[in-house]
């Protein structure tokens, strides 16, 4: 569980500013060497960070709601496992304890008897 709960932060660090570096350096490269000036270019630049900001926690929240009902699947899957394991143990425990008694009944049958 530990494990996944890192990995969880890890992607969560990494998602956002990942997206808006690499789109707004795209953009800014484009504009520049398109010869926008220098305030336009600004304008541009600032105007796509905020953007790309909005696209990558929208993106962000995505990808966690979906680590999240994969996670939850996973826990129940477990569970039934582990539930599945319970109802076959008692089972075997109640036919070992129903064979001790009755090895235990014969025996006192048998010392009746003699």
């Amino acid at each position: 569980m530990n494990e996944t709960e890192d990995l969880k932060k890890f992607n969560k660090k990494i998602i956002t500013p990942l997206i808006v570096l690499s789109a707004t350096a795209i953009i800014a490269i484009f504009t520049y060497f398109k010869h926008y000036p220098v305030r336009e270019w600004l304008l541009i630049v600032l105007c796509s960070v905020a953007l790309f900001v909005a696209i990558a926690l929208f993106f962000e929240k995505m990808i966690m709601g979906f680590m999240d009902v994969n996670r939850e699947k996973a826990l129940a899957l477990q569970a039934e496992e582990e539930k599945l394991l319970e109802e076959e143990n008692p089972e075997e425990e109640e036919s070992i304890e129903g064979l001790e008694e009755s090895d235990s009944d014969s025996m006192e049958i048998h010392d009746i008897l003699e």
